[in-house]
């Protein structure tokens, strides 16, 4: 039978849904349970439709599409045995955010990246420990430092360096005004985002040769393109809400050597 508008419509609705996640910057991994919901819509456009509409469909749908192949990854993985079922502790928000920052930070120690050094580089990670560190029971928190140790160097070499901060007679940015509210998210987004394009991209370097990465490369240069275009405003956006030219300065201190090593980053990975 041919396609109904309700296959259309369940299609439109996946396609919206990850266009949504792709501007958030979310990988493979982190799309996956964010998309939990639509699971039901894509079984039943695969009961119900010939592989030449499912075709159609992804023609249409780009978001759509690139679902399909990620479910066509985790199913061929799972089947191979390369990919193993998570358990739900796989699927928690705070052992994902733990995960995410204790791989960047054995990343960068890979490199030969400590102290100050992975500090700076760990820039984009700072709001997700200090929720990490807010939010979570002393327990919870010790059992994730000892099941991510990486994590724990991290919030330690955090704590030594506010200490340190807090004993100088005058702090760096402390006399500067708080950042207007209609600045506030964009810098937060580029902080979360830069944190997951960064280790998304180094995740493939680190992977090349070993499996076929196409599907991870295609994703991250998408975020990497999407990363970039939302850097550019940033400057017009401080300057048009009026922030004051030395915390200007300090946001740019943050985000140009990010978007020196994303694109350094990427540069790595189309170079392969």
């Amino acid at each position: 039978m041919p396609l109904t508008a309700q296959h259309w419509d369940m299609a439109a609705r996946i396609d919206a849904r990850m266009r949504q996640l792709a501007a958030l910057g979310l990988i493979e991994v982190e799309i996956l349970p964010e998309m939990e919901e639509y699971l039901p819509d894509f079984h039943q456009l695969m009961m119900t439709a010939t592989s030449t509409e499912m075709d159609a469909l992804c023609e249409k749908y780009a978001g759509f599409f690139r679902f399909a192949k990620i479910l066509e990854t985790l199913a061929s993985g799972i089947a191979s045995g390369k990919i193993k079922v998570p358990d739900e502790k796989a699927v928690n928000k705070e052992h994902k955010i733990a995960a995410a920052i204790d791989l960047r930070v054995r990343q960068l120690e890979a490199k030969g990246i400590t102290g100050g050094a992975l500090l700076e580089q760990m820039v984009g990670q700072l709001l997700d420990l200090q929720r990490l560190w807010s939010t979570v029971s002393d327990e919870k928190l010790m059992l994730l430092c000892r099941e991510y140790p990486a994590l724990y160097r991290y919030g330690m070499l955090m704590e030594e360096a506010a200490e340190a901060e807090s004993k100088k007679t005058k702090t760096s940015y402390g006399h500067l005004p708080p950042l207007p509210d209609s600045v506030k998210p964009m810098v937060v987004q580029l902080l979360t985002d830069g944190a997951t394009v960064e280790r998304g991209l180094q995740t493939i370097i680190d992977g090349q040769g070993q499996r076929d990465m196409w599907l991870e490369i295609e994703i991250m240069d998408s975020h990497h393109e999407h990363w970039v275009a939302q850097f550019a405003g940033l400057a017009n956006l401080l300057r048009t809400a009026h922030v004051p030219r030395e915390s200007q300065v300090m946001m740019m201190r943050i985000f140009e050597p990010m978007a020196q090593r994303i694109n350094s980053l990427h540069a790595q990975v189309f170079a392969k």
